[in-house]
């Protein structure tokens, strides 16, 4: 009788740790597979024309790849929502003349 006894008690121990191997191996064989593929979007817009940003703390507007500014609006920067400053200091792509009007409608 012993023996079998000694048997459970390695069955218990054994178990737990085949359980804890297991978990492992599935946890890895999911996270270190082939990548997921990207799902399928919309084609890209065409590269925007414009961009906004700011120069010398006013709203200034740019042709895309401009050096300089084609306009430079009395709209202060620093009137703006945080946010807004920090997306204007990024740049923000603009695809036409419209979107440059909502643009300056929206900060007005």
């Amino acid at each position: 009788m012993p023996q079998s006894l000694n048997f459970r008690h390695r069955i218990l121990l054994i178990l737990p740790l085949a359980a804890l191997l297991f978990g492992l191996s599935a946890y890895f064989s999911l996270h270190t597979g082939a990548p997921e593929p990207l799902p399928v979007s919309a084609p890209a817009e065409p590269s925007a024309k414009y961009a906004a940003r700011t120069l010398d703390g006013r709203l200034a507007i740019y042709r895309a790849g401009a050096r300089y500014p084609m306009e430079v609006t009395d709209i202060e920067v620093d009137s703006l929502p945080l946010a807004d400053q920090e997306a204007l200091a990024e740049g923000i792509d603009l695809a036409d003349e419209e979107a440059i009007a909502h643009l300056l409608e929206d900060y007005s």
